[in-house]
Order: structure tokens, then sequence, then C-alpha cells
């Protein structure tokens, strides 16, 4: 089927950077455009929880690269888990099957995350040609956003 081009996206990292810290930084969606990899980002819809905003539920709008991203919070579990689930997105249609930032404390100053995201790129005829760029692009993109958390946590 050449209708639609499957990506794979799977980025392990272990930050020197503590568990709390990490798991702020990417949860906090209106903040994402600090990341070189994202243009622009914003949290159009607050989670139905007062004291977690970006939590379960919670919308975000994220612009990387040509890609204008709609994503819905669908796990939140301070601090380990971060799900999410990609609604809509411009100028290609991806449909997405998963989303999920994993963390866990190595120990008091380290933390492995594990950055998952798959789905569909559909594109009649050409979607293939794009999915392996696509699949690198996004590594490359989640693994800048983790660095950079980490380099911020050092100052």
């Amino acid at each position: 089927n050449n209708r639609f081009a499957m990506f794979s996206i799977n980025v392990q990292y272990t930050l020197n950077t503590p568990i709390a810290p990490v798991f702020a930084a990417i949860s906090d969606h209106a903040h994402y455009g600090r990341f070189k990899a994202v243009r622009f980002a914003q949290l159009v819809e607050t989670s139905s929880s007062e004291s977690e905003p970006n939590g379960l539920g919670a919308l975000r709008e994220v612009h990387v690269g040509p890609l204008q991203l709609m994503e819905r919070i669908t796990v939140f579990e301070r601090p380990t888990r971060m799900d999410y689930h990609i609604e809509s997105s411009k100028p290609v249609d991806i449909r997405h099957t998963l989303g999920s930032i994993k963390l866990t404390a190595v120990d008091a100053e380290h933390t492995h995350v594990s950055w998952e995201s798959q789905g569909f790129i559909q594109m009649p005829l050409i979607g293939w040609l794009i999915d392996k760029r696509f699949s690198q692009l996004g590594a490359k993109g989640f693994l800048s956003i983790l660095k950079h958390i980490e380099r911020e946590a050092a100052l």
C-alpha cells in the first residue's frame, strides 16, 4: 500500500539532569518555541485539571519545520510519562498511532527518556519516499529538545 508511509521514531537518551525539571520542561507546551527544532508552540486548550493546565486533555499547537501539528495530551503522569496524539496536521495528513514520552530516574541526578512516535503520512504516490527522512528528522528534533533541556538545567 503506497498511499501511506509509516514512520517510526524512537529516541533513547539519558540526561545529566534530575527527573522533575526534565518532566517540567517536556510538559511546558507554551514554551516549546525555545527549542531550535520548534518554530512556534502554544497551549490552545488547558487540561480540565486546575493544578495541571498542561495535563490530560490539554491541546497544544506545535510547528516543526513546515509541519503544523495539533496534539492532544492523552496520558499525563507527573514525572514519569506524557503521551500525546496528533489530532490534525498541515500541510500533510499524519495518522498518528503512538506518541509517548517515558521518563525514568536513573538516580538523583540522571533521567532516562524514551520518546516514541509512530504513524502514517497520507501522501499518495510519494509518501514512501519521505517516510525514512521524516523518521530521521523526527529523531534528530526530539534529541535536540532533550539536549537543550539538559543544557538549560546545567545553567
